[in-house]
This record gives C-alpha cells, structure tokens and sequence, in this order.
C-alpha cells in the first residue's frame, strides 16, 4: 500500500497552534492524505482539551506525522528533538517522523547521535541530500538510523551508474520493521521567457510523472509498502496530477486514495 503527503497545502494559520493543527489535519484527510507535514511553528505544548480531538483524527484516519528539523548545530538539534518527540507523545504519534537534514556527517553530528537515548532516535530520519546513497546508509549503520531516499536529491548528484531503484530499495530497507518514508520531487526548469536556469535541486511546481510511475510500481511490484511525500511547490494540483496518471496504470487497491465515510479509504472499501 502506499500513501502520500505534500510538503505545500493550501492552508492558512490559524488563531493557535492547536487550532492550525486541527484544520491541517482535517485539510489532509479531507484529500485523501496519510502523511501530514507540520510546520515546526505548530510544534508547541498543548492543552488536553485541544490535544485528544487531535488524537481522535490521527487514530481514526491513521496519519502519520513527519516535522522538518532544520540545518543547526548539534546542541540546538537536541533540545529541538526532545520539544517535537514531547509534542509527538502527547498526540500518540507513535509512527511520527523527525527529517533531518545533514549536508555531511561531521564528528559532532557522530558525537549528538552517539548521546541520543533510544526513545529518541526511534523518530529521527536521515534525508538523502549531499552524499551518496550507500555512502550516507554505511554511515548512519551504527545508530540504527533509516535513510528517506529523496529523487530529486538523487538525481542532483549526479550518480553513475544511474540506478535509482537499486539506492530507493536499499534506503527503503534501512527502516526494518517501519514503512518507510519517501520524497519524490523533479527538477524545476527555466521557462521560456528567462535566461537563467533555476539552481539544481530546485524543486518544480508539478512532478515528471513517468519518473515517479516508475519508482512506485517499483514498489508495488515488490510487494512493499511506502509514505511518499511528493515535495512539490504545487502541492495538491502535483498530488492530483500523479494520481491521475497512477490511476490510468496502477489498480486503485494499492494505494490510499479518498475517504470512506466509516474511515477507511475509498480504494480499501470497493477492494473489500
């Protein structure tokens, strides 16, 4: 089974935190989403009168919850840790993921991980994003830490031999027992009216769905499972886009897709 999330909704802030959490999730479900990005601003103590409603829908619906940490030093990636894995435990996320970021695995980087206890490394992953994928996956062994294998940060390497799915199944395997988690993105180009080509790496508004077709039924093919978020600056219309090319290709059953009014999803209940 696979299901996605987006980096970009259509969401606007509203008046608390707890109040911008409810809407983002209701805005997931409402769109068939399973894996819910939350702004690392929404990551604030919560009363429990606002926290157990929250829990209700990430139960119910069975959202998976994934906070971006951002690029700081090690010390300050500690206390950022512990305040998100606090937020997670409040709301039951037990599946939910912390994204880190690390352009190079410095000594510090080894050091931080060497002192975070297990409770909290069970929620962090590693973003492929600089080094090669065996490269970055040899590097991490020793803390047990998965690996999110990222396209486009793939494809921004450079890689030879090109084998992106040989690099996809081999971080997938990093989360053992865990679904793993998946970024898939394209390349933005330069339209016609400028001269300058958009920086590699940088993401495009949509996604080149024939490559992402091909990573996906290379995981359905396999018989595994997966959470994609598709890191697109168009958000849903990207979303929409790869399910209506998924839909022309791949059998519905085999992915999340709209919600059932009992909770399950639309695909789940016509499978059944």
């Amino acid at each position: 089974m696979i299901r996605f999330g987006v980096s970009t909704v259509e969401h606007q802030p509203r008046l608390t935190p707890a109040m911008s959490l409810h809407a983002l999730c209701m805005h997931a479900v409402l769109h068939g989403l399973r894996v819910c990005r939350i702004p690392l601003v929404y990551v604030a103590p919560l009363p429990e009168a606002s926290a157990a409603p929250l829990r209700d829908m990430i139960r119910h619906h069975g959202l998976r919850l994934v906070v971006h940490a951002p690029i700081v030093t090690p010390h300050h990636l500690e206390e950022l840790f512990a305040t998100i894995i606090e937020f997670y435990a409040l709301l039951d996320a037990t599946d939910a993921v912390i994204v880190c970021h690390l352009p190079s695995l410095s000594n510090a980087d080894r050091a931080m991980f060497a002192r975070l206890p297990a409770w909290v490394l069970r929620h962090l992953a590693i973003e492929l994003t600089h080094q090669p994928t065996m490269q970055l996956l040899a590097d991490i062994e020793t803390y047990a830490l998965p690996v999110i294998f990222d396209s486009l940060h793939y494809d921004a390497q450079f890689p030879w031999p090109y084998d992106p799915i040989t690099a996809l199944f081999a971080c997938m395997d990093s989360w053992r027992d865990r679904t793993p988690l998946i970024h898939v993105s394209s390349q933005a180009t330069a339209l016609r009216h400028q001269r300058i080509a958009p920086q590699r790496g940088t993401h495009s508004d949509v996604l080149d769905t024939t490559h992402t077709l091909w990573l996906i039924r290379s995981i359905l093919d396999a018989e595994r499972s997966a959470d994609i978020e598709i890191e697109a600056a168009g958000g849903l219309i990207a979303y929409h886009q790869l399910r209506e090319a998924m839909g022309r290709v791949i059998p519905a059953r085999m992915y999340a897709t709209q919600i059932h009014p009992k909770g399950s999803t639309y695909a789940e209940s016509h499978h059944h």
